[in-house]
């Protein structure tokens, strides 16, 4: 039986193509909405003062103005209807801009139209995200992989709070970069983005580099020094390999997230933070087996806000992107590649990700002066590094992670359950068993 049109939710297709417009609306009205049809921005605003629906599918290019303009006008004068923005385009930028503006969702086309109804469902039945201010500033990403749409999603939303925000992804993946964006599209944007990586640092230092220190707090010491908590400010402090953390230093830095109160190494003042705190790591949190160790408590506070960065490997339909960006920025356009070396560059595995990616465009426009670029000037190897040949980390965390799982199901089953029992068993305090057993999906 069909629904009564007076009490289906009304749902808004703002799109200037005449053909994708109405299919929208016929697949919309089938599911059991009232699809009405906008051709611009002009014809959205009439259609809003007739009356308020449910739910906007916005086109972020209209042939009359941009979507971004008319979202930012919905949030002010409707803040209570969710928009789901759509594109053609896979831009990082504007992605990024929509979820600050308030945007419930982003949908690419071509559609996937299930996952469409999908997001159609929730913008009706869930509140609308608050609107914020929007941004200018340039993210540095490239891609239009569902993966990378994900990243500038929770980059959109991150930006709008102050929380700690942990970034995770294997090394070459651009957690920095995610770092800076947050930074940039947030409300700090004109103060210090302050980066420090733990992994770059002798031990000693750590503290000193964190904190500061005054004179004469040990050998060396012949003058007072900002640490880069004071240095970053009313900004960004980005902790990059925060996995290589001392033990020692990890109360000191929950002090900080907690109140924002530390000391310089070798004083006594109290001084207060109001840095934000941004951290990435590339390996495993939990104690294991190569030494690396959080409390859990400095974890989970960390980790207020969680972005995880996939590997090129599982987003391989973005390299012709990324391929393009990286000659214009090397070669200023005047190089390419040929349909042979581009096939080559898919298939690789990329242990390095987008890193090693960038360096071998770069070799290659340095070591050839051809304009096409073939498959030898790319010097890759026939196959990327495996477990036979020279594993990188992420490869033996990844090992490490199955053989845990493993320990875990073992000490449950001898348990018969009794999780109090497993954790003794394995020498781990309890709250870590049962976050291992939520990571891994083996709760009951």
């Amino acid at each position: 039986m069909t629904i009564p049109n007076a009490l289906q939710p009304p749902v808004l297709v703002v799109e200037d193509e005449p053909t994708i417009r109405e299919a929208l609306c016929a697949v919309i009205d089938e599911a059991g909405y009232d699809a009405r049809a906008a051709s611009g921005i002009e014809a959205a605003r009439d259609e809003l003062a007739r009356a308020c629906p449910a739910a906007v599918l916005l086109d972020i290019r209209l042939r009359d103005g941009d979507g971004l303009e008319l979202l930012a006008e919905l949030r002010r004068r409707w803040p209570n209807v969710p928009v789901i923005m759509a594109t053609a385009y896979g831009d990082s930028e504007r992605t990024i801009t929509a979820m600050k503006l308030g945007a419930f969702d982003y949908v690419t086309k071509p559609f996937d139209l299930d996952a469409l109804l999908a997001t159609v469902s929730r913008a009706v039945h869930t509140p609308t995200i608050a609107r914020v201010e929007a941004c200018n500033s340039e993210s540095g990403f490239v891609g239009k992989s569902s993966a990378m749409l994900a990243v500038w999603k929770a980059i959109g939303r991150a930006a709008v709070s102050d929380v700690p925000v942990l970034i995770t992804g294997e090394s070459g993946v651009g957690k920095e970069l995610v770092a800076r964006a947050i930074h940039q599209h947030s409300a700090r944007r004109d103060a210090p983005f302050v980066a420090v990586n733990m992994a770059a640092l002798a031990p000693a230092l750590i503290e000193s580099e964190l904190f500061g220190h005054e004179r004469g707090a040990f050998t060396g010491a012949h003058a007072r020094r900002q640490g880069r908590f004071e240095l970053a400010s009313q900004g960004t402090l980005f902790l990059d390999e925060i996995g290589d953390l001392l033990l020692t230093l990890q109360s000191k830095l929950l002090r900080v997230l907690e109140d924002g109160s530390y000391e310089r190494v070798g004083g006594t003042t109290p001084l207060v933070s109001s840095a934000r705190v941004v951290a990435a790591t590339s390996r495993m949190l939990a104690q294991d087996a190569m030494g690396t160790s959080l409390r859990d408590d400095l974890y989970y506070r960390l980790g207020v806000v969680r972005i995880h960065v996939p590997p090129l490997r599982e987003r391989k339909e973005d390299i012709p992107l990324l391929v393009g960006a990286f000659l214009r920025r090397v070669a200023g356009g005047n190089r390419t590649v040929s349909e042979q070396a581009l096939q080559r560059l898919i298939d690789y595995d990329w242990p390095g990700n987008v890193r090693q990616l960038r360096h071998v465009l770069q070799n290659a426009c340095v070591m050839s002066a051809a304009e096409v670029l073939d498959v030898p000037a790319l010097r890759l190897p026939e196959h990327a590094p495996t477990a036979g040949a020279t594993e990188s980390k992420e490869s033996l965390h990844t090992q490490l992670e199955q053989l845990e799982r493993r320990l875990i199901e073992r000490a449950l089953k001898h348990a018969q359950g009794n999780r109090a029992e497993a954790a003794r068993a394995l020498g781990i305090r309890r709250g870590l068993l049962y976050a291992r057993i939520k990571q891994f999906g083996l709760v009951d």
